[in-house]
């Protein structure tokens, strides 16, 4: 299944962009809970009678399941322990925290989601949703999300960065005219903001001052890519605040 990617813009106007857990994704973790559970449960019946009777170890499983979730709801902000393995966190799409209130809707509309329908509505849900929430994740409003995430910083935030230090002397006066979009960009690969590997973002570096040396007519590249485009962005800044 694609990738697909939602944007959450914090309180300090930072747009963190995290990929939606696939159905996949949510199909294991809720498969490796549930072995927890199961597991945890085969050995509490141990200690009684409870394992002799299947009827009864499979009816406590699955109410050990459901409790299971609730208490994950309450203690650890409905992160369980599938989720861990898999790097998987419930979020809010609009940035703001995820309350117990929102958990407690997800955990109280499972039995539909998942138990009684064996996971069939749950996923029937999630392939038709653009965001790939059950009908828990649209009642509260929260949305999966791998831990995994990148951030896009705001020109007001860069600024705000280098007015907390000196000035720097402008070496470069013509990237005043240079888009601000441009100069994002190229905030963005200097802090790696794609995740490319190191011999990528080298590459990409290398291009990006090229593309910048060609643009400022300037006689030669710089030898230190890195070094060039850092103070292009620190020279657009004092230029343009």
């Amino acid at each position: 299944m694609a990738s697909r990617n939602i944007d959450i813009i914090t309180s300090q106007n930072v747009v963190i962009t995290y990929e939606l857990a696939t159905v996949a994704n949510r199909m294991v973790s809720n498969l490796l809970d549930t072995i927890l559970v199961y597991v945890i449960n085969f050995l509490v019946a141990q200690f009684g009678d409870g394992y002799s009777n299947p009827g009864y170890y499979m009816l406590s499983s699955i109410g050990f399941v459901w409790l299971y979730h609730l208490i994950v709801a309450i203690f650890f902000r409905g992160i369980t322990a599938g989720m861990r393995a898999t790097g998987l966190k419930p979020m809010k799409p609009g940035g703001g925290n995820v309350e117990f209130s929102d958990l407690f809707l997800r955990w109280v509309t499972r039995p539909l989601d998942i138990t009684l329908s064996f996971g069939a509505l749950g996923i029937f849900l999630m392939l038709g949703s653009e965001k790939r929430q059950r009908l828990g994740d649209m009642l509260a409003g929260t949305v999966i999300v791998h831990k995994r995430h990148s951030m896009h910083f705001s020109l007001r935030d860069i600024i705000s960065f280098h007015e907390k230090t000196h000035t720097e002397d402008v070496k470069y006066p013509g990237v005043k005219y240079v888009k601000e979009s441009d100069m994002l960009l190229i905030k963005n690969l200097l802090y790696n903001q794609a995740g490319y590997n190191r011999q990528t973002q080298e590459m990409a570096l290398q291009e990006c001052a090229g593309k910048m040396t060609e643009l400022l007519n300037l006689d030669i590249q710089p030898a230190d890519n890195r070094g060039f485009l850092q103070q292009l962005v620190n020279d657009y800044i004092v230029l343009t605040r």
